[in-house]
């Protein structure tokens, strides 16, 4: 996407601003690297933003960001900076000047001798810390050696980077996204390590970076997400060099060892790092058949998770029991990994385990007392997403070993339980016997008409309005509009009613419309000429609508707006 392509697709609020924020002179700064990307700084009402824009003529996105706290899709300052670019652009194309003979800095950089830039470059540094910062970045080395740990080295550069942009012991906003800038400088490294096959040095740099930013995260305001984006990127590397074929095993028992270090960093779970890295340590730990570490991780962290007093306890405990399974099960060790699942059973995910096994040898019997079991246990755990969860599955159950009659009464408590969901309406009128419907239907809609009285777990009007016109019960949905002034419901249940009670309707629009006339503002006057339209397209609605429109005109004679508004319905 270009620039011009970017400027299109910005709110015409937001572009506005940004041309007033263009026209003012905000946009202080405004250069141009050799990637093509666009730096500039923008005055704003709380000190200056940094803007960067990169186009990209081969995509239909453009990368942009803005270190402002505006939490919108894109904010005034980058619409500012785009502005100010198209702006540059059009003043270079335009110029009819020839050449002056000042040459560009590039240019005086290719023509400077050596000796030179080094004296300006030692003189620079003495006086500028960012510039110290980005020449240690560029230009010092680690050792060379294969197979070298390097990991303390990249420690040391990464640390440097944060400690550049820590402030009194926090990083902002603002500068966390430089410092994450300065840190993919070294997953660029890595990857060019990676792609020229050197990856023990892939493999330092993607430490260090998970272990700095591991403590960088504890001091620093990621809201943005691209410390834990970094991270994830370096876990994702050293998995794919576990995969590469050309790792030594000496590489991979390193990086083992290192798995294992950093999964009892606790670091990582509490900020939601472990997703990657957990899955890693357990799948490596398998290849390598080094199963007496990850036993003893995952034994510490059962342990550790059956002691908690938290809302996570039972999702961590469930989560390294299952790793636990898994690897019992990639041994061959299936009694032992029977025996955890069984003494677990009031998890869900372990329930289900033997749901599917009864399901497999078609014990729908077992099936049954499982599912039964699980919905009391989600039941005393208030847990009726759960519940729900099974009682669709025995539904299902129901129906594949055609117990219609279990499958009915079932269906019906469904619906009870989820009014809003006709399906299982449907459902029980499917299995409910013909003759006995219309008195099965009377019974359950009198039963959710006492229910709708409780405030908490009560049946909503459109709910009960969804089984009339399930049931082309015409008349009682009528019911439901003559106990509402809202022109909402009036519109919501229209088409269904005005075959059979026009003139009803249009009373009720009238006064509907008459009341929601009784409020002020373009808005209101704006839903007042759509809400007209609508009774227009009733029987004998058109000459009504003109009266009512013509009445609310003389009564709010000095409603400038609403005139206006009621103009656009072009009725003579």
């Amino acid at each position: 996407m270009t620039v011009e392509e970017l400027i299109n697709i910005i709110p015409f609020k937001i572009l506005q601003r940004g041309q007033d924020y263009c026209d003012n002179g905000h946009v202080l700064q405004l250069n141009q690297g050799n990637d093509g990307t666009w730096y500039a700084e923008v005055e704003g009402n709380y000190g200056n933003y940094e803007v960067e824009i990169k186009p990209d003529t081969d995509s239909e996105s453009a990368d942009y960001f803005c270190d402002c706290p505006y939490d919108g899709s894109i904010c005034k300052h980058v619409a500012a900076v785009a502005l100010t670019i198209i702006e540059k652009k059009t003043i270079v194309i335009s110029s009819t000047e020839s050449k002056t003979d000042n040459e560009s800095w590039e240019e005086l950089i290719h023509n400077a001798k050596p000796k030179d830039l080094r004296n300006l470059m030692l003189d620079f540094c003495s006086k500028n810390q960012d510039f110290r910062h980005q020449v240690k970045l560029a230009f010092s080395k680690p050792v060379s050696i294969q197979n070298t740990d390097n990991i303390p080295y990249y420690e040391s550069q990464i640390n440097g980077i944060f400690d550049n942009y820590d402030y009194r012991g926090f990083i902002d906003y603002r500068s966390s996204h430089k410092a994450i800038k300065d840190v993919n400088q070294f997953q660029v490294k890595a990857d060019n390590y990676y792609s020229k096959g050197n990856l023990n040095e892939a493999f330092c740099i993607s430490a260090a970076i998970a272990m700095e930013g591991a403590k960088a995260i504890l001091y620093m305001d990621d809201s943005s997400g691209e410390c834990s984006g970094a991270i994830d990127d370096a876990f994702l590397r050293i998995e794919n060099i576990l995969i590469r074929k050309q790792v030594s095993n000496d590489l991979i028992e390193r990086i083992f060892n290192w798995l294992y270090e950093q999964v009892q960093n606790s670091n990582y779970r509490n900020y939601g790092l472990d997703d990657r890295l957990e899955p890693l340590f357990f799948e490596t730990a398998v290849s390598l058949k080094q199963m007496d570490k990850a036993y003893k991780f995952i034994d510490s962290k059962i342990d550790e998770s059956d002691k908690e007093d938290t809302w996570s306890k039972n999702y961590y405990l469930q989560n390294y029991l299952g790793q636990k399974i898994n690897l019992l099960q990639s041994e061959g060790r299936k009694a032992e990994a029977d025996h955890i699942i069984d003494s677990y059973l009031h998890f869900e995910t372990f329930r289900q385990t033997r749901v599917k096994q009864a399901l497999s040898i078609n014990n729908f019997g077992k099936a049954e007392k499982l599912i039964l079991e699980g919905i009391k246990i989600a039941q005393e755990d208030n847990a009726d997403g759960i519940v729900h969860q099974w009682k669709d599955q025995l539904l299902e159950l129901y129906k594949q070993n055609n117990q219609s009659s279990k499958y009915n009464i079932l269906a019906r408590e469904l619906f009870i339980e989820n009014t809003s969901d006709i399906k299982y309406f449907r459902l029980y009128k499917r299995t409910s016997a013909k003759e006995d419907w219309q008195k099965n239907r009377d019974k359950l809609i009198a039963e959710l008409k006492l229910k709708k009285q409780d405030y908490y777990s009560g049946v909503s009007t459109d709910d009960l309005a969804k089984i009339y016109i399930e049931e082309q019960m015409i008349d009682e949905l009528f019911t439901i509009v003559c106990s509402s002034n809202s022109i909402h419901t009036i519109i919501r249940y229209t088409n269904h009613l005005k075959t059979k009670y026009p003139a009803e309707l249009l009373d009720y629009y009238k006064s509907a419309i008459e009341i929601q006339a009784c409020q002020t503002g373009r808005n209101i006057y704006v839903q007042l000429v759509e809400y007209l339209r609508q009774m227009a397209k009733l029987k004998g609605g058109l000459s009504a609508a003109k009266a009512l429109k013509n009445l609310l005109l003389n009564k709010y004679k000095n409603r400038r707006a609403m005139k206006e508004e009621f103009e656009k319905l072009n009725w003579n």
